[in-house]
């Protein structure tokens, strides 16, 4: 391409892919996909400053963003995040969340899997912190393979952090496992193994079902070593990573902009940025709209 180069532009509120030439520009607006949002309807988020109201996740689409993924918490309001998704059904695909404990059983699990099925959503979530567990619960592989049975993707939140209890062995490898025994689920893996991002990517290269997201990973985690798998992640597997904001925690914008400054750089290809920003989570969930 000689001295022509592609560069994100956050100016004025919008995401748009700059053509950049000694000649004159051209200028194409470019579609975002964030794979996490949430949103409240009091707009309250936990003890917390974030709005999470509906109306500014709205304001959101003026920013650029083009469509994302509408992700219930454990107690959140099941009914009004479905009317919201209906109402707002080129935005929006709503996705509803698992609750389970220790003594819930296979057939509970599977009613409400099904019921959310029968209201209209799209996948589930599974937020282990929130549920009182960690990742070697047995019924986050169950909830992802009966999300399977139903035609429903699965969103796995990775991060493990006090104050859960030790896991007594690598987060990537407890992944593997999932990842194993659910190959036949669709399944996004939430902030991509947080720390641990290289070596989760290396165990999802030949699940063919797997997503790695990488939101919150990106931000929290920008001034660090972490980056530099990051950066190496966009250059090699942007077939299967994508980006989110965890709304109302922080905005697209927040995500581009990052990525703008210290992720891409002259010589970044044009189909990758679309394949990371929007085709992967487009493609992944073609069938499911």
């Amino acid at each position: 391409m000689g001295n022509c180069y592609y560069k994100l532009l956050t100016k004025k509120g919008g995401l748009k892919l700059d053509y950049i030439h000694h000649s004159k520009p051209t200028i194409n607006t470019m579609n975002v996909f964030d794979s996490l949002s949430h949103i409240k309807r009091d707009g309250s988020w936990y003890d917390t400053h974030h709005d999470a109201s509906l109306n500014r996740l709205l304001k959101e689409f003026d920013k650029g963003l083009t469509k994302t993924l509408l992700v219930g918490m454990p107690n959140d309001d099941i009914n009004y995040l479905i009317n919201v998704a209906k109402k707002y059904n080129d935005k929006f695909i709503p996705i509803a969340p698992v609750e389970f404990n220790s003594n819930s059983s296979l057939e509970e699990l599977e009613k409400q899997i099904s019921n959310y099925k029968n209201l209209g959503f799209k996948g589930i979530k599974i937020h282990p912190r929130f549920l009182h567990t960690n990742l070697t619960d047995n019924k986050i592989i169950e909830s992802i393979k009966l999300a399977g049975k139903y035609d429903l993707i699965s969103l796995l939140c990775t991060v493990h952090r006090p104050p859960s209890k030790p896991l007594k062995r690598p987060i990537f490898d407890i992944i593997h496992e999932i990842c194993y025994e659910t190959q036949k689920s669709k399944t996004i893996l939430l902030h991509g193994g947080y720390y641990d991002v290289l070596a989760t990517s290396e165990i999802i290269r030949v699940y063919e079902n797997i997503l790695m997201d990488l939101s919150t990973t990106i931000i929290r985690f920008q001034d660090t070593h972490i980056m530099n798998d990051i950066k190496f992640l966009f250059q090699t597997f942007d077939r299967r990573i994508c980006i989110g904001s965890d709304f109302p925690e922080h905005s697209i914008h927040d995500i581009v902009s990052l990525i703008n400054d210290k992720v891409i750089d002259k010589n970044f290809l044009k189909n990758k940025l679309e394949n990371i920003l929007f085709n992967n989570l487009n493609d992944f969930w073609s069938h499911h709209e």
